[in-house]
């Protein structure tokens, strides 16, 4: 057990031992530092201000927003969010200034948008600095999968039945777009709008697809933006995190009601239109890229210009 939450934590503190995908890279440890040091945003990824205060072993400050802090006062529990894929409290930091505390930008984003909410602020002291490792949770599938076969007794007969016939017909209906994946895994480049549009299909059946594909983009987007909002971030240690938000809301109708990425799916031509709207620096993609890009062919090298701060 101890060694699948292992393989779910990312330190970057250290390199990065798990293999990679053939047609990637040669290992994790190349990827990181392409991501680290060629793309406009990447040195965040280490040297942000959250990550800096994890390690710094000071207090910090978070900001959670609830719906329901009656019943929270009444009972005096919090409880983690329904929706997450593994136990979690939903919080943004907050950073101590001479004037009070200010709420890094996805808090600000929450505290513009979902005004019906009340702020509440916790502070943590650790006992040392923590390690600065973060939840994959890409990787968290032998997890749940144990999960699941332990608990699977509280299935009826009938209940389990109709799982597995839910997974085999889902997985069925994908399984097209899933030996493209595969073989683009291990070095076969599939053309941009194919593989986007075979993936964009393959999301209804298989739910989980529309989470690896926002993932991916918002990965995209935060690392590579060159607005004067994002460099505005970066300047204060932090990723530009209203990109992604503005992505799934204009892709989606009524995701500011019901945050579902299973509905995520748009095809490669609504994905460039997409792009173009939340990131107009973006607008003209290489027509050849291979080192992240979602929206362009895989297997080839980007020859986007990168440049990083000094």
């Amino acid at each position: 057990m101890r060694d699948e939450w292992e393989h779910v934590h990312t330190d970057y503190t250290r390199p990065a031992q798990r293999p990679a995908p053939a047609s990637l890279v040669e290992s994790e440890g190349d990827w990181r530092r392409y991501l680290e040091g060629d793309t406009p945003n990447g040195w965040l990824i280490q040297h942000s201000a959250m990550t800096e205060a994890l390690v710094s072993g000071r207090p910090m400050y978070l900001l959670h927003t609830t719906k329901d802090i009656t019943a929270i006062r009444t009972s005096g529990e919090i409880h983690v969010s329904t929706g997450c894929l593994v136990g979690t409290l939903y919080c943004s930091p907050l950073v101590r200034q001479r004037e009070g505390l200010r709420p890094h930008n996805l808090g600000a984003y929450l505290m513009q948008t979902k005004p019906d909410t009340t702020p509440m602020i916790f502070e943590v002291i650790p006992d040392a600095p923590v390690p600065t490792k973060g939840v994959e949770y890409l990787h968290l599938g032998a997890i749940h999968l144990r999960t699941y076969l332990r608990y699977r007794s509280f299935l009826t007969l009938a209940e389990n039945d109709q799982l597995d016939h839910v997974v085999l017909a889902g997985l069925g209906a994908a399984a097209g777009f899933l030996d493209t994946a595969l073989r683009n895994a291990v070095g076969r480049a599939t053309a941009a709008h194919e593989f986007i549009d075979q993936l964009a299909a393959a999301v209804p059946a298989v739910p989980f697809l529309g989470y690896l594909y926002f993932e991916v983009l918002s990965e995209y987007l935060m690392l590579h933006s060159t607005t004067p909002e994002t460099k505005g971030y970066a300047q204060v240690g932090e990723l530009n995190n209203w990109l992604y938000k503005r992505l799934a809301f204009a892709a989606v109708d009524g995701m500011h009601r019901l945050f579902d990425l299973a509905r995520f799916h748009p095809r490669h031509q609504q994905l460039v239109q997409l792009i173009a709207g939340v990131e107009p620096s973006l607008r003209e993609p290489p027509s050849t890229c291979g080192d992240g890009c979602p929206i362009c062919s895989p297997g080839s090298r980007c020859t986007r210009p990168r440049t990083r701060p000094r």
